[in-house]
């Protein structure tokens, strides 16, 4: 039989005892020849399974490193780690060039600038000159997936398109899990009233046609999401 060529480097297993987490995960290094970089981290002895819990994280610089309230974007990540580790069992592809879904550095920094101005997400993406808002491919995470002989998955997800991605890749979705990790507030509702209204994401916490939601991500825009932080703070 022939091999499939692989467009891939991989590094790894190291352990990762994760104070996030709250326990240990196996990491390894995928590095592309397009030269995007994967993040593998894996709890338990999943290949060849089909029922794993699973995530695909998108990297997001401002909230992973530096805690921004504007989106929901680390909670989510360090949610999905606990909930692999609890369920001893699991695996989470963190894409480390998605930033922005799919943006250069540059790029989203430029993007939030438009956002400080009043702009919602959508509208200073396209302001920037990115009609599309969401750029993102999981063609190599999906590479990923058959690399670790995965068959089915069960998602950990808000987002419809990498639920429809992984399925049309012929890997099984056995059920789908939303991830909502934080309260909607005054500074993040700028990012996930649209997230929800624009991109599809499924946010069961909140209405669209809520009087007072349609208030609270006009303030948003208008002040909160780009001003001075008066809430809570992590306990690291």
């Amino acid at each position: 039989m022939k091999k499939t060529k692989r467009h891939f480097e991989k590094v790894g297993p190291m352990k990762v005892p994760s104070r996030i987490a709250g326990g240990t995960l196996d990491l390894y290094l995928y590095t592309f020849k397009t030269g995007n970089n994967y993040f593998a981290l894996k709890k338990g002895k999943i290949e060849g399974k089909s029922n794993v819990l699973f995530r695909i994280n998108s990297n997001c610089v401002w909230a992973d490193i530096f805690g921004s309230a504007r989106c929901d974007c680390a909670e989510q990540l360090h949610e999905a780690m606990r909930r692999i580790v609890k369920n001893k069992e699991g695996l989470m592809i963190h894409a480390y060039n998605q930033d922005g879904r799919g943006l250069s550095l540059k790029d989203h920094v430029r993007v939030y600038m438009e956002q400080d101005k009043g702009h919602d997400t959508i509208e200073a993406d396209r302001r920037s000159g990115f009609n599309n808002p969401d750029r993102r491919n999981y063609n190599e995470i999906i590479q990923i997936l058959k690399d670790m002989d995965i068959k089915g998955v069960q998602v950990l997800t808000n987002n419809p398109h990498k639920v429809s991605s992984i399925i049309d890749a012929g890997i099984k979705v056995k059920k789908v899990i939303p991830i909502e990790a934080v309260k909607i507030d005054k500074y993040n509702i700028g990012q996930l009233y649209m997230k929800k209204k624009v991109l599809g994401h499924d946010f069961y916490s909140f209405d669209l046609d809520d009087p007072k939601i349609k208030k609270m991500f006009e303030e948003s825009l208008k002040k909160w999401s780009h001003g001075e932080y008066d809430s809570y703070m992590w306990k690291c």
